[in-house]
């Protein structure tokens, strides 16, 4: 099985950045293979169109790349900082982008009439990784509930796991390698 990893954050040096890489070796472990995808090394272009949005569709090369490693994956892994309470901005730009019609769901019924929504994504996993300086972990709450319901549970990815790194900048490095080595254990046992 394959899986998409989807890392958020500017510097290649971050915790996130080795959450990334660790879970793609423990999923390489298991023998799953990855699609490692930097949103900031890949220049990601956030912004939805207008024309994209009225055709429904993107000309645009790295629409296609991502659209077709979305379908091709069993599961997506999303690792980001916390910014302000919500993933970086560029991640919010992939999930208008990307989990569009037609490739993540689509609208059945009449035009003009009552319309339902058919989830294209069902039998995929999520697996959410945040690093955080907050310390409580009700903290989380508010965004795990988008993610679970608003974004995924939207597309009909019901299998949906989180790990928050809580209170990073006051971490040592003894505790990053154990939170880096215990995300790679369960990278290895996650698509089974």
């Amino acid at each position: 099985m394959t899986a998409l990893i989807l890392v958020c954050h500017p510097d290649t040096n971050s915790l996130s950045h080795s959450a990334a890489e660790h879970i793609a070796n423990g999923l390489d472990r298991a023998g799953h293979g990855a699609h490692f995808r930097d949103l900031y090394a890949d220049h990601f272009e956030p912004v939805l169109e207008n024309e994209d949005l009225r055709r429904r569709f993107s000309f645009d090369d790295e629409f296609a790349r991502y659209g077709r490693e979305l379908r091709e994956a069993a599961g997506v892994v999303l690792v980001y900082p916390d910014w302000w309470g919500m993933p970086p901005a560029i991640l919010k730009g992939w999930i208008d982008r990307i989990l569009r019609p037609e490739l993540a769901y689509r609208f059945g019924g009449e035009d003009f009439g009552p319309r339902t929504v058919e989830p294209l994504l069902v039998g995929k996993r999520a697996w959410v990784i945040t690093t955080t300086n907050e310390t409580n972990p009700l903290s989380q709450a508010p965004m795990q509930s988008i993610w679970r319901e608003r974004v995924f549970g939207y597309v009909g990815i019901e299998a949906v796991m989180f790990h928050t790194l809580y209170d990073v900048r006051n971490t040592t490095l003894r505790e990053r390698r154990g939170w880096l080595s215990e995300l790679e254990d369960v990278a290895e046992r996650w698509l089974r």
